[in-house]
């Protein structure tokens, strides 16, 4: 069996809250992010003091999730990390008779969906695979606030790993892909009504329209790449930001698959293949491996987009 799955990757930091005096306004407060030995130290004493059957729960004021903790060492940590799921819209099916059957659980038992995390110690940069009912990456960042602000004042934050600017990155890129921007067209700009799609008529029905928003989708042809240079590609964007800064550029070197990218503030990701065979008894070793493959392939590229936030 073989699915697609997205890779997001953040960065977890740890701070100390202080407030200080001011004699002519409230109280500032002020964040003193911890170093990785400190953070190192707090995830030493979760696992070793505060887990229950290798998991602890997160409570972040609305709702609870649960970190279970897979594997450790002084590199990595892996874990899962799942939230309950209403079991009356769930239920098991026959592949091949199509015979449906409801899920048996005992008292004290309920349905969790989850989904799996790495986290490197050296820098506290997380490898997540993102899933629609799983809790999000940004739970884990309660887990501190849980257990350590109240007697050390420290507290969790999860921050995306971003690319603020794709365009040095986009020149890189064996191939360039589907392109695809908005912008808006004020209304006193003349555009012809059956660009829109409109007949004459048709358009005249509207009234107080601000301006037309337009989606553009340039599509290369399969296999090749839309642009044949660096230069081109770098003066087609900053053409196109001229008018707009909405854009989304898909783009792969060779031996990757194709990710999208916006210009501004894009969110790095990758995406891989994960190969499961039905009969394998523990799928978790092959996510752990290809968590750690696709994030020390990448982990250059990580490192240095961290330092300059």
């Amino acid at each position: 069996m073989s699915v697609f799955k997205n890779v997001y990757f953040h960065k977890l930091d740890v701070y100390k809250r202080v407030f200080q005096k001011d004699k002519t306004q409230a109280d500032k407060m002020v964040k003193i992010h911890q170093n990785h030995s400190t953070i190192n130290d707090l995830f030493e004493d979760i696992i070793g003091n505060k887990l229950t059957n290798k998991c602890i729960s997160i409570d972040n004021g609305d709702s609870k999730s649960t970190l279970e903790i897979l594997d450790h060492d002084k590199e990595y940590i892996y874990a899962k990390i799942g939230k309950f799921k209403s079991y009356l819209t769930v239920q098991l099916r026959n592949t091949e008779t199509l015979e449906p059957a409801e899920i048996q659980k005992a008292i004290n038992q309920e349905l969790e969906v989850y989904t799996y995390l790495l986290i490197d110690r050296s820098n506290y940069v997380i490898s997540f695979l993102k899933e629609a009912s799983a809790p999000p990456i940004q739970e884990l960042g309660f887990l501190i606030n849980n257990i350590y602000s109240e007697d050390k004042s420290l507290f969790g934050e999860i921050s995306s790993v971003t690319i603020e600017d794709a365009i040095p990155l986009l020149k890189k890129k064996n191939q360039i892909g589907t392109i695809k921007y908005r912008m808006s067209i004020p209304k006193e700009e003349k555009l012809s009504y059956d660009v829109l799609g409109l007949t004459e008529k048709e358009f005249e029905y509207l009234s107080n329209q601000k301006s037309i928003e337009v989606e553009v989708k340039l599509v290369a042809e399969r296999n090749k790449s839309a642009f044949d240079s660096e230069s081109k590609i770098e003066n087609f964007i900053k053409g196109i930001m001229q008018k707009t800064n909405k854009i989304t550029v898909k783009a792969k070197n060779e031996g990757e698959y194709m990710q999208s990218y916006n210009i501004v503030d894009s969110l790095l990701t990758k995406k891989i293949k994960f190969d499961f065979d039905a009969s394998e008894s523990d799928i978790q070793v092959e996510i752990l491996r290809q968590l750690k493959i696709v994030y020390n392939t990448n982990k250059k590229e990580i490192t240095e987009l961290i330092q300059k936030e």
